[in-house]
């Protein structure tokens, strides 16, 4: 209350001085036209506008009280200015009632004005301070989101480096591990044939642990070599061919284990698709594989499909094998990852490259199983063309038994 009193009492001060001094100017003009003897119309418009523009002064800028003064005064005594033997018996009661409501028409508009352009005038500093916090908030947000951004410019370029010397390091170690390996291969070899049956029982069971782990760490860094490829593969090379071919090759390179299990491979019709042919034959090649490794009693019966679903063709690899939990369906695509033991050969790589393979074009990569009913393994590959690059070779059948 006591910052607002001396404002409230400001106003007042300057309300009166604006009746006052719109009096002051419209007696002063009516005594100048008095004086000069001005013809009777003339004088009654000067005075009467000179008076109704003091009203309309005082009631806008000074207020109601100052608006209500003014006009009683300019109705009720300004009339002695003129005639000294005026009494207030002879005013007009019906102009100084329509005067004072005019005057306070003026002073409420007035009053009304003044609130709305108080209340825009508060708004707009709102505004203007919402606009400075929200311009400092989008300054704050634009200084992180470039530093974000140079932060993930900055990884990236440490994931690239990291890659590049991640794919030489696979490389350089499984060259480097395949000579020592191999020597250990050649040497247990050349000792297994000199001395079995020459040392005791014993010693022909550590070479033949020692022989059997120097085989699987070569298969091992075989796959790892592969998988590396298939990880850091560049794509630029695909082209549009029947999947068929892929089928063929893998058969083709398969062909011994086929034989061995006595398997039966089935391929029906196949569409073209745009994929690099060589992987997808590596696809083909390690479903079909597992396929035969991972057999039931009976010979495997493999069956090789492929139906268009929306934008993708959907590629099948179903065989009546042992079949997995379905607890496993995604733990069998990871690295390494192997459900059954060591008599059935292998380092668990081979879906996970399939994984990497069919990931890197675009698909996607998954098993339907039960233990005991075969497993069906499916991918699929995008439905695009690319006419100029279709093969015009005639892929050879596939589907009769092996072997």
């Amino acid at each position: 209350m006591r910052l607002y009193a001396p404002t409230k009492l400001s106003r007042s001060v300057s309300g009166y001085g604006i009746a006052i001094a719109s009096l002051a100017v419209a007696s002063g003009l009516t005594l100048a036209v008095v004086h000069l003897h001005a013809p009777l119309f003339v004088a009654r418009v000067v005075i009467g506008a000179a008076f109704m523009l003091a009203v309309l002064a005082s009631a806008w800028w000074g207020g109601y009280v100052s608006g209500v003064l003014v006009t009683t005064a300019a109705v009720l005594f300004a009339p002695y200015l003129v005639l000294k033997t005026y009494t207030v018996a002879q005013a007009n009661f019906s102009q100084l009632a329509l005067m004072l409501v005019i005057s306070i028409l003026v002073s409420r508009v007035a009053s009304v004005r003044s609130k709305v352009e108080a209340a825009l005038r508060s708004a707009n500093e709102k505004l203007d301070e919402r606009v400075r916090e929200r311009t400092a908030e989008l300054e704050r947000a634009n200084r992180a989101l470039r530093e974000h951004e140079a932060l993930l410019v900055k990884q990236a370029e440490d994931l690239g480096r990291s890659n590049v010397d991640l794919q030489q390091f696979a490389y350089i170690a499984s060259h480097d591990l395949q000579e020592p390996l191999r020597m250990i291969s050649i040497y247990s070899q050349i000792v297994n044939e000199r001395y079995r049956g020459r040392l005791d029982p014993s010693a022909d069971d550590f070479l033949g642990i020692i022989i059997g782990g120097v085989r699987r760490m070569e298969t091992m860094i075989r796959d790892l070599l592969t998988y590396s490829r298939a990880i850091h593969a560049d794509l630029i090379d695909t082209e549009t061919f029947r999947a068929a071919y892929a089928v063929d090759t893998a058969t083709a390179n398969l062909e011994a284990a086929i034989e061995e299990s006595g398997a039966m491979i089935e391929c029906g019709e196949l569409p073209e698709v745009v994929h690099n042919r060589a992987q997808l034959a590596q696809v083909f090649q390690n479903l079909i594989s597992n396929s035969l490794k991972y057999r039931a009693g009976e010979p495997p019966r493999v069956r090789i499909s492929a139906v268009e679903d929306g934008a993708d063709w959907v590629f099948s690899v179903t065989d009546n094998g042992l079949g997995i939990d379905p607890q496993h369906s995604d733990l069998v695509f990871d690295p390494f990852k192997r459900l059954h033991g060591r008599e059935y050969p292998g380092t668990g790589v081979g879906l996970a490259i399939c994984r990497r393979i069919v990931e890197r074009h675009g698909g996607r990569i998954w098993v339907e199983s039960a233990i005991g009913q075969g497993a069906s393994f499916n991918f699929t590959i995008p439905c695009q063309k690319k006419p100029e690059a279709v093969s015009t070779d005639t892929p050879k059948a596939v589907g009769s038994p092996a072997g």
